[in-house]
């Protein structure tokens, strides 16, 4: 028994630790760097941290909400995700099968679907 909740510990800590990496990045690399492209490293780092830290205020901030639903956490997730695979499937799939597909379509297309 001590293993397997050890195990489920570990993949937990693994999901989270992806999520907030990639968050981070994402942030950093894609928003901050416009914002100033002329940041140095250490400025990055900081940057990240905070993003990171700012992740995890929201996901905590989250939990009560989360809480109070009366169906359950899985309804939750699956409603929240047809809310968000339709408009992103259509971005993937107009990506693949159409050759004029371009980024402020994509960009249209997502923050119309998601609406």
């Amino acid at each position: 028994l001590g293993l397997m909740v050890a195990s489920m510990l570990a993949a937990l800590m693994s999901s989270l630790a992806s999520v907030f990496n990639s968050t981070s990045t994402i942030f950093t690399m894609d928003v901050w760097r416009r914002v100033r492209p002329s940041a140095s490293e250490r400025e990055l780092v900081n940057v990240g941290r905070l993003a990171t830290l700012v992740t995890t205020v929201l996901g905590l901030l989250w939990v009560p909400l989360v809480r109070e639903l009366k169906a359950g956490l899985y309804v939750y997730t699956h409603k929240v995700m047809a809310y968000l695979a339709p408009p992103i499937t259509v971005v993937f799939l107009g990506g693949v099968l159409w050759p004029r597909a371009n980024a402020a379509g994509a960009s249209a297309c997502l923050a119309s679907g998601l609406v």
